[in-house]
Parts: C-alpha cells; sequence; structure tokens
C-alpha cells in the first residue's frame, strides 16, 4: 500500500487536531502543512506533526492525496485557486469549516466539484491555534460531510473510512441542511453566548460583584463566548440568512419568556423547564 500524503493549508486548533489524530492512527503518513503564523509551523515540525512545511502554497503539495482547508471561512474560498494549481489528479480536497453552502459554491465557481467533499468535525474549544490542538479533540465527535453531486461515490467511502480511523463518527448531509442544523446547534449558541456575557458586564454593580460570584452555571452557559472573534465574525457573515431567522425565533421565545415572567403566570416557566428538561436529558 502507498504512503498516504495529506496537506494541510492552515495549521490551528482544528487542522493541527486533525493533523495530529492522523499521525496517531495512519502507519507512515506523511503531511505536508502551510499556514501565515510560522510558529506555528515550527511547533509542528518540532511535534513531529507536519513533516514538511511551508509558509505558502507550493509544489510541495502537488504529491497530496488529501488536501484540507483549514484557514477560516473566508480564507478558504480565497485560497481555491492556489489549491487548484497545485493539485494532482485524483487529490481529494475537503475543508473544516462550520458553513458549507459559501465553500461549495466557491468550488464550483473554481470547477473542482469533481474533486470536492466538504467537511466539519464538531469538535472545538474557546482556545486556538496549533499550540492548543490535540488528536484526542476529536475522539467520538460527529464529523459532517458534504459531497458535492459530482465527487465519485469512491471517493466519498475512502473519505468516510478515513474520518472514521480518526475516532470521530461520520455524518453525511447536504450543504443547505448541515447550514441550517449547525446555525441552531453551534451559530446562535455563540452569539447567545456572548450576548449573555456582555449583560453581565454591562449590568455588574460598581464593583463588579456579578463578576465575582459568577459560578458554575454562568460559566457552562457562556464558556464559548471566549471563542476566537475573527472566526466567529467570519461565520457569522456566511451563515447570515440562517442565523438571523434561528435568532428571530430565539428572540420571540424570549420575550414570551419575559411576558410570562412579568405577569408572573403560574405554570408557565415550568412547563418551559420541563420540555426543555426532557428534550436535553434525551441526548446522547
Amino acid at each position: 500500500m502507498s504512503q498516504l500524503i495529506c496537506g494541510f493549508i492552515g495549521l490551528g486548533l482544528i487542522g493541527g487536531s486533525i493533523a495530529r489524530a492522523l499521525k496517531k492512527s495512519v502507519p507512515d503518513i506523511k503531511i505536508i502543512a502551510c499556514d501565515i503564523n510560522r510558529e506555528a509551523l515550527l511547533l509542528a515540525k518540532e511535534a513531529a506533526v507536519a513533516d514538511v512545511v511551508t509558509p505558502a502554497i507550493d509544489a510541495s503539495f502537488t504529491q497530496c492525496d488529501y488536501l484540507f482547508l483549514c484557514a477560516p471561512v473566508r480564507g478558504n474560498d480565497g485560497n481555491l485557486e492556489a489549491v487548484k494549481a497545485v493539485m494532482k489528479p485524483g487529490c481529494l480536497l475537503t475543508d473544516v469549516g462550520s458553513v458549507k453552502t459559501a465553500i461549495h459554491e466557491a468550488v464550483r465557481e473554481a470547477g473542482l466539484e469533481e474533486s470536492f467533499i466538504g467537511g466539519h468535525p464538531m469538535a472545538g474549544s474557546e482556545r486556538v491555534g496549533f499550540a492548543n490542538s490535540k488528536a484526542s479533540l476529536l475522539e467520538n465527535a460527529y464529523y459532517i460531510l458534504t459531497p458535492t453531486e459530482t465527487v465519485s461515490k469512491e471517493a466519498v467511502a475512502e473519505y468516510y473510512a478515513l474520518v472514521e480511523e480518526l475516532g470521530c463518527l461520520p455524518l453525511i448531509l447536504g450543504c443547505e441542511e448541515h447550514d441550517y442544523v449547525t446555525a441552531a446547534v453551534s451559530h446562535v449558541p455563540h452569539l447567545a453566548a456572548a450576548a449573555l456575557t456582555n449583560l453581565v458586564r454591562d449590568s455588574d454593580t460598581a464593583n463588579g460583584t456579578m463578576k465575582q460570584i459568577a459560578a458554575g452555571g454562568f460559566k457552562d452557559i457562556t464558556r464559548i463566548a471566549s471563542a476566537s472573534p475573527d472566526m466567529w465574525e467570519s461565520i457569522c457573515m456566511a451563515n447570515a440568512e440562517n442565523i438571523a431567522d434561528l435568532l428571530d425565533d430565539y428572540i420571540c421565545s424570549l420575550q414570551a419568556i419575559s411576558k410570562a415572567v412579568r405577569a408572573k403566570q403560574q405554570g408557565f416557566t415550568y412547563d418551559l423547564f420541563t420540555a426543555s428538561k426532557e428534550y436535553r436529558d434525551s441526548f446522547t
């Protein structure tokens, strides 16, 4: 069996974690990586995660069987022309972005549909950068795949199997369904966490008592408010319509709750907490 060669365009938290997981699970793999952050490349080389590092997309990537686009959402779109120039025939192109429709459109415009399967590992951390990457970040995480209509079934099956080797749970979705689903379970929650955090900041007493006594519940629900502002603005702009629609629904729900609480409507909050508890307890 020939050596598997994977290239990474961007080596932050997610790209670095995938690269580490591949090194751990695939014997004799070769990893080629580029990143605008030279420190990330140095760390990856020192950790023996990347075998070849380069500051730009160059001829080093012509040998790759898989190319992972791991820059922020807008960066992946902008890298397609450079990637197209170095892809060998049969190379499978994928990404790790949490918005899929935009990258599928960009891939179509670049004429790369037959080589592309969108990818989104449903894992992450409020910490960023290669320094915080780890193979275990991906363990037992859903890894959503969004194949184009023209990529071969064989390529999808091979990539599906590779994702399983990483310890992930692959799930195939259409790109539009992916964006609606992730808007609800990931993007809106990040905005809600940021808004709740800022509510406490703006409502706190002069001596900061709210911040001082904020305990486990508040910290749990707002942990993701510490995520990268650059990355999350990029995500919000790329999936704006789905996010706005679901935010509108959420705001209507909050308004109904506010009205019921202000009126001391007996049983409303009990039913609210009962329904949410039953649904939340059903999660695996």
